[in-house]
């Protein structure tokens, strides 16, 4: 449909695939909420996936540097947008832990102080092993198990079932929206109880002590969840930068060969492909290389951890979902062009009428 669109009105399509994505994203996020630790990878590869294909199509048949150069940017000002929403979340969780370590600064315990680290997994794992050490009063919000079981060690799991015994944390599956409005129900009558105690104090000074363990063991909390939603966000988006960093390359890879094949004649497209297509899919793979290290030295810096390693252990954790697709979507999409499927974007099916 692009191919066929006037070259006046091709820049239509730099309105359409933003909002394309949004609405898709949305949906894609709405169908996997029963598998939430999987989120990442299925809607980076069911919607960024497609937009990486489209716009390297794009920028490879539109024949117009200028087209091309406001796709690329508008793909980029996506990405912004990305780690402008990363950024937030980063400055809570950085706001969380200045909070957090001018509150223990007075404690000499070898627990506390592995939470001075500026390592947020560290500090994450520290508090979610003994939550009880930290004042933690719950943490419902936060599931223990994983949506589908991963491979552990015997001691990984007896472990995991001491926690699960604490009943600090939330059931095995997701938290319904029935029962989270329970939670917040009864985390507000908690709130009011301690109320009042703050009104009425029995002993003096017992509600100020009160009051710090309180606000001490919430903080603690906060760090937990926060750091847990910074953590999901960036191996979403380092997922989608690993996909829009591998696809262009796939489909020059791929146009290159078959430009030298004799079948390239039945691909009508190919007759557009030269260098200044090469240069432009090789530019935009090379900006999400960049956003791609650009993520992980801000992470590393921040919090002193990678998100190359997150994208290593989602590929490891989640092998045949994400390969998997990923192939064969590629070896599927990338012959939409060749007549011998039957692909006519015309709609005359003109093959119908000829005769034998």
């Amino acid at each position: 449909m692009y191919d066929l669109a006037p070259v006046q009105f091709r820049g239509g399509a730099l309105i359409a695939l933003p909002l394309w994505k949004f609405a898709a994203k949305h949906f894609i996020m709405w169908s996997s909420r029963e598998f939430e630790d999987f989120m990442p990878a299925i809607v980076s590869l069911s919607v960024d996936l497609f937009s990486a294909l489209f716009v390297s199509v794009c920028i490879s048949t539109s024949g117009s540097l200028y087209l091309s150069v406001l796709f690329i940017a508008t793909d980029v000002g996506q990405t912004l947008l990305e780690f402008r929403e990363v950024l937030a979340n980063a400055t809570t969780v950085v706001e969380i832990l200045r909070a957090q370590e001018g509150s223990l600064q007075n404690k000499n315990t070898n627990t506390h102080d592995a939470l001075m680290t500026p390592n947020l997994i560290t500090r994450i794992t520290t508090i979610t092993r003994n939550p009880r050490a930290f004042n933690v009063l719950t943490l419902k919000r936060t599931r223990l198990w994983a949506c589908l079981p991963h491979r552990m060690t015997v001691d990984q799991e007896k472990q995991m079932d001491v926690l699960e015994g604490s009943r600090f944390y939330g059931p095995r599956g997701l938290i319904s929206s029935r029962r989270s409005s329970r939670t917040r129900h009864k985390s507000r009558h908690i709130s009011l109880s301690f109320g009042l105690l703050k009104s009425a104090p029995i002993v003096p000074g017992f509600t100020s002590s009160t009051n710090k363990i309180i606000k001490r063991g919430e903080k603690s909390r906060q760090v937990v969840l926060q750091g847990l939603q910074l953590l999901f966000h960036c191996e979403y988006l380092a997922l989608v930068e690993y996909i829009e960093c591998i696809v262009p390359l796939v489909f020059a890879t791929y146009k290159l060969v078959l430009h030298q094949l004799p079948n390239a004649v039945y691909y009508p497209a190919s007759s557009n492909w030269g260098v200044a297509a090469i240069v432009n899919i090789l530019v935009y793979a090379a900006l999400e290389v960049g956003s791609l290290l650009l993520l992980h030295y801000f992470l590393q810096k921040k919090f002193i951890f990678s998100p190359l390693y997150q994208l290593a252990f989602a590929l490891e954790t989640q092998m045949y979902l994400v390969q998997a697709l990923l192939f064969l979507e590629i070896v599927i999409l990338l012959q939409y062009e060749l007549e011998h499927l039957g692909a006519d974007f015309t709609f005359r099916f003109e093959w119908l009428h000829t005769s034998v």
